[in-house]
């Protein structure tokens, strides 16, 4: 009996806290926020399906990856930042804290170097060591598997502070989309965090309710003043320009493209804020990777290259809810996009000599006023002075002009020294001047600073003729056999210039020495550059010598320039067969590769078998082509009988070569000789007098060429 009351008791307490916490949330209703109290700012918001994008990541369906092992889920994690608590998030997890395989990390602090430090192409790159790249932040959904909804250049709204503070906080406001505006509408009421993707009626004190798993992207347009300060309209106090960020999960927020505040990784909520007067960084925790300990209340330089300057600037906000369970954000600044720009200008030049921004929320009243310059005085000023600001900027000039005589130098650019009387052209404002620009002997005129005419300002001109002087430069191409120049060229050059010469290809030569420096820097003397040439020799050599002959068809063999063949009675007459065979050799014995000409003198009486050379008369041609250095090339040539021509007799055989358009060394080697005596035998006169006869043939043959040689 007691059981079953306790049981009633516990089941009326139940319905009783469900009834409660229903009322809870019922009773926070969807009230609009008026638009007059509300400043928007462009956003990009992008619902991503968690698995669906895992998967991507992983490149394994998320069903598959679920049934694989812890260690196996654990590597594939390694590889990229995921959405949700994953096995492998060793840049993730609760907290931050997931280092290893079943290894955790108490970690409250954000995790820096996560993403690339510059935007890329306006968007966010991950880390190359991650597979995201900027998949985080699509511009359009490209992949509606992946991305549930992709809401592109939306309106984002802050609240308009009384103190001349934006505001964000979503433990007192929530948004709601508004399509036909694209619009995210502010409504008062917490909603157990910050759910952009959820409708304003949906129960997000339930887990199971919250649309989590999106990125949120804002830009910010805003006035850096002088000072980096911005007047607070309650106090009219001077305060630094802030932006103040808390909440989770990731965010990083650039100015001009450029990270400035990292609050990266899956975390709770966080603080995070940027100084722009104090060129500061705040953060509330971070995690060291080397200590495996959080830091606290860690500053940081906002800006390596000093304080942001003044002007226009933009602050991009790029905000992940990827961890999943809540999500929270507040923020919090200062900036202004409305503001006042005072320029103040020389008038000849154009030249801007200081800026002033003055910056406030929209409807306040900003007065500019002329300032002093040294040396300068006021010629013109706006047609007024005081403005309301809205959320452009305005921009108002005062011009100044300088009391001046025109100063005309004549100066060595290179020296900076002055080459000719300096002259000074007096007159006062208003009044026309022209300068000149002098010739000046061993310089040419190089550029001029300055405005060579016009009106004289009520501050000194200065007029700058420059001028290089002249030097010149010959480079010379050698033959260093006889020192006779090849080639050559002048150019004119100026002191300080950076020369380069360069080799040239002639034929017939070969570069044995360059200057010792090709690049020289020009000096005031001339210069003079030398190249040396070594002219290739050339050379080619004929040998030709008889190898064998066919009388009739009998064999008979030849070695030598000079043969002897003796024949039966009955084959010495005008109707047997002969044929010569000859051998040449053309030899290339010097350092360059040619071409020849082998031309072969055919004797009267006989005509030549070989087909591949070209006759003409009693000439037989053939071409030796690209004939190499030391090479040596063997030819045959056929000598034949004509019919009706005795056998009997003494055939002498001519052959040149002539190289093609290249001066040889020598021609002594261009031309060969070979004799042929055929002779029938004749009995007893054969065996007496015919060896005589042949002996003394041959010794005359040899007689008579080296007679000729010598000749």
């Amino acid at each position: 009996m007691k059981k079953k009351i306790k049981i009633c008791i516990l089941a009326v307490i139940s319905i009783l806290f469900v009834m409660l916490a229903s009322k809870t949330y019922a009773s926070t209703e969807c009230t609009n926020v008026p638009e007059e109290n509300i400043k928007y700012v462009n956003a990009t918001l992008t619902k991503i399906n968690r698995e669906e994008y895992n998967s991507l990541q992983r490149g394994i369906y998320w069903g598959d990856y679920y049934q694989d092992t812890m260690k196996n889920r654990y590597e594939m994690d390694l590889k990229s930042m995921l959405m949700a608590s994953t096995e492998g998030m060793n840049i993730g997890g609760i907290q931050n804290g997931y280092v290893g395989l079943n290894k955790y990390w108490n970690s409250t602090g954000v995790l820096h170097g996560l993403v690339k430090d510059r935007l890329v192409n306006d968007n966010l790159f991950v880390i190359d060591k991650y597979t995201n790249k900027d998949t985080f932040f699509p511009k359009t959904n490209t992949n509606p598997t992946v991305y549930g909804e992709v809401l592109t250049n939306w309106k984002f709204p802050f609240i308009k502070e009384s103190n001349g503070y934006y505001s964000f906080n979503s433990d007192k406001y929530h948004v709601y989309k508004d399509y036909n505006t694209k619009t995210l509408k502010m409504h008062q009421g917490e909603r157990y965090g910050f759910y952009p993707f959820n409708n304003c009626t949906d129960d997000t004190s339930q887990k199971m309710k919250r649309n989590l798993g999106f990125t949120v992207r804002m830009d910010i347009p805003f006035i850096m003043t002088e000072d980096g300060k911005v007047k607070n309209t309650e106090t009219n106090e001077y305060e630094d320009m802030v932006f103040n960020f808390s909440g989770d999960d990731d965010v990083w927020v650039f100015v001009d493209d450029k990270l400035v505040l990292d609050l990266g990784g899956c975390h709770a909520r966080l603080k995070g804020n940027i100084n722009f007067a104090k060129n500061q960084v705040y953060y509330e925790s971070v995690y060291n990777l080397n200590t495996s300990q959080d830091e606290k209340d860690i500053y940081k330089t906002a800006f390596a290259d000093g304080m942001l300057t003044p002007g226009e600037h933009t602050l991009k906000i790029f905000y992940m809810e990827r961890a999943g369970g809540e999500s929270n954000l507040f923020v919090t600044f200062n900036l202004q996009s409305g503001g006042v720009q005072a320029n103040y200008i020389d008038k000849t030049t154009g030249k801007t000599l200081d800026t002033v921004n003055q910056s406030g929320p929209v409807g306040e009243k900003v007065t500019t006023s002329e300032k002093q310059f040294d040396g300068y005085v006021l010629v013109e000023k706006p047609e007024k002075e005081e403005f309301t600001l809205t959320e452009e900027l305005q921009q108002v000039n005062y011009y100044y002009l300088k009391k001046a005589n025109v100063n005309v130098k004549y100066v060595d650019e290179l020296t900076n020294k002055e080459i000719a009387q300096k002259e000074t052209i007096s007159g006062k404002y208003g009044d026309n001047y022209n300068t000149i620009q002098k010739e000046i002997e061993d310089y040419d005129f190089s550029k001029v600073e300055g405005n060579t005419s016009g009106t004289m300002n009520k501050e000194s001109i200065d007029v700058i003729y420059y001028y290089k002087h002249k030097s010149k430069v010959t480079v010379n191409y050698i033959d260093e056999d006889n020192n006779e120049i090849i080639d050559t060229y002048d150019k004119t050059v100026h002191e300080g210039d950076t020369f380069t010469s360069e080799e040239r290809q002639y034929e017939d030569y070969t570069l044995t020495k360059k200057p010792e420096n090709e690049t020289i820097k020009i000096a005031r003397e001339d210069v003079t550059l030398n190249y040396y040439y070594h002219k290739l020799k050339f050379n080619l050599q004929i040998e030709m010598n008889l190898e064998k002959a066919l009388i009739n068809g009998n064999y008979y063999g030849l070695d030598g320039k000079i043969g002897k063949i003796e024949t039966e009675i009955r084959e010495a007459n005008k109707n047997s067969s002969l044929q010569i065979y000859y051998k040449i050799k053309v030899t290339n014995n010097e350092e360059r590769i040619g071409s020849g000409f082998i031309t072969f003198y055919v004797p009267e009486g006989y005509h030549i078998l070989n087909t591949d050379w070209t006759i003409t008369g009693n000439e037989a041609k053939y071409k030796v082509e690209d004939l190499n250095i030391g090479e040596t090339r063997e030819y045959e040539i056929i000598l034949e009988k004509n019919e009706g021509v005795d056998i009997a007799g003494d055939i002498k055989a001519q052959v040149r070569i002539d190289s093609e358009k290249i001066e040889e060394t020598t021609l002594e080697d261009n031309e060969d000789m070979n004799e042929l005596v055929v002779m029938p035998r004749t009995g007893v006169f054969y065996f007496s007098v015919m060896p005589i006869i042949a002996v003394l043939t041959v010794v005359a043959i040899i007689i008579y060429r080296k007679i000729k040689k010598n000749k």
